[in-house]
């Protein structure tokens, strides 16, 4: 058994998500459930395979050995029921990197891509960014279950502008795990359209009691060959700052195309320790894994829970994957500006603002409960007493 809560102080360590607050939120007083990593320490395995490299002390350019792959093909078997072999894999630095790449190889200028809001904000970032148009086949609100909305889907998918669909599996910020059956239809769609399908699976082994996670890899061969899927131990193991992702591609020219790409960037090599921890953490990271989603299902519990029973005006919901909630702020009637000064200036808590995501995603918040249960329980005090000010002011 791994003990996840602890409190692991991060001040003055470059981190992104308590260091950049007031870049972001304006002031840094602030207890910080943004930004997607975790305030949990790492397995020491993992570490101490980190330290006995370091401690070799010559770090040289460095290749990737077979047993690299091994131990992501072990993984994704045992893990996931999915079947690949080393010439289907390719490193990248980050899975946004691998986003960045794909629609820059195997789309050009001014063409559409499809994504489905409300939706990670960095798919917007690197659609327009790239010189491209966005498509938003908008997801579904249905009592409570967010939805894909096909017919939309197949319209947009027909433009014959629209060249790539990226989608997001698990969702982030929703929670939701596609089925195989919406898979299917999802691929159906872009296959029949010529739309390359492209899915980013970084929350894949973060899947709560009850669920699975589909992945477009477990599909039929005939749409494995039309899409690309984009992987990381990041989000599973806490390592994003350690820079390893990797890449499925079936299509054996697409794979030349990226790897040609990759060697152009000098990219082509790794970097030791990202190389290093990818194999550990596949090779011995299981029963982490099993106590880790253990630990964020009680975290979800908690803030569920907890709004229900104490915070009036927001409906929280429960995710089936990820580490990431999605609370529905509608009810305290603040316009987005409103929700977040009381949950920046008020409450003195950092999430992300649902308006991030694009304008789905008005009226909600994002909160990260990847965090010791103390950080929770402090952060679920300070919003309900700012929702009962707000609420006590009104009346």
């Amino acid at each position: 058994m791994y003990n996840l809560d602890l409190t692991i102080d991060r001040s003055n360590t470059c981190s992104v998500k308590y260091e950049e607050m007031d870049l972001k939120f304006g002031h840094k007083d602030l207890l910080p459930f943004w930004v997607a990593d975790m305030d949990l320490k790492c397995p020491d395995f993992m570490i101490e395979a980190l330290v006995k490299r370091a401690q070799h002390g010559v770090f040289g350019y460095t290749k990737r050995m077979p047993e690299f792959y091994d131990a992501i093909i072990s993984w994704l078997k045992i893990r996931h029921d999915i079947e690949v072999s080393r010439d289907d894999i390719e490193y990248g630095p980050g899975v946004v990197f691998l986003l960045n790449i794909m629609i820059r190889k195997f789309t050009k200028p001014m063409d559409k891509i499809i994504m489905q809001s409300p939706v990670y904000y960095p798919f917007k970032n690197i659609i327009e960014g790239n010189n491209r148009v966005i498509s938003d086949n908008t997801l579904k609100f249905d009592h409570g279950k967010y939805m894909m909305d096909f017919e939309d889907l197949e319209e947009k998918a027909k433009d014959p502008d629209c060249t790539m669909m990226i989608l997001c599996s698990p969702h982030n910020p929703v929670g939701r795990i596609w089925t195989k059956e919406e898979l299917i239809k999802v691929s159906d769609i872009c296959l029949a359209n010529n739309v390359l399908l492209v899915s980013d699976e970084i929350h894949f082994d973060l899947v709560f009691k009850g669920n699975k996670h589909i992945s477009v890899a477990n599909l039929e061969k005939k749409y494995k060959d039309n899409s690309i899927v984009c992987t990381a131990p990041s989000k599973t193991f806490n390592i994003a700052g350690l820079h390893s992702a990797y890449c499925i591609i079936w299509d054996r020219e697409r794979m030349d195309a990226y790897r040609k790409e990759l060697g152009l960037l000098d990219l082509n090599r790794s970097n030791i320790f990202s190389r290093e921890v990818t194999q550990v953490v596949y090779e011995q990271g299981a029963e982490y894994v099993d106590n880790l989603v253990d630990f964020l299902e009680e975290n979800m519990n908690y803030v569920y829970n907890f709004i229900c029973e104490n915070i009036k005006g927001i409906i929280p919901y429960k995710m089936e994957a990820t580490y990431l909630m999605w609370l529905d702020c509608r009810g305290l009637g603040l316009d987005d500006d409103g929700i977040d000064d009381l949950f920046f200036n008020k409450a003195k808590i950092a999430l992300d603002s649902g308006r991030w995501f694009g304008e789905a995603g008005n009226g909600f918040m994002r909160i990260n409960i990847a965090c010791p249960r103390s950080m929770l329980v402090e952060g679920m005090h300070r919003l309900k007493t700012a929702v009962e000010n707000l609420q006590g002011a009104e009346i």
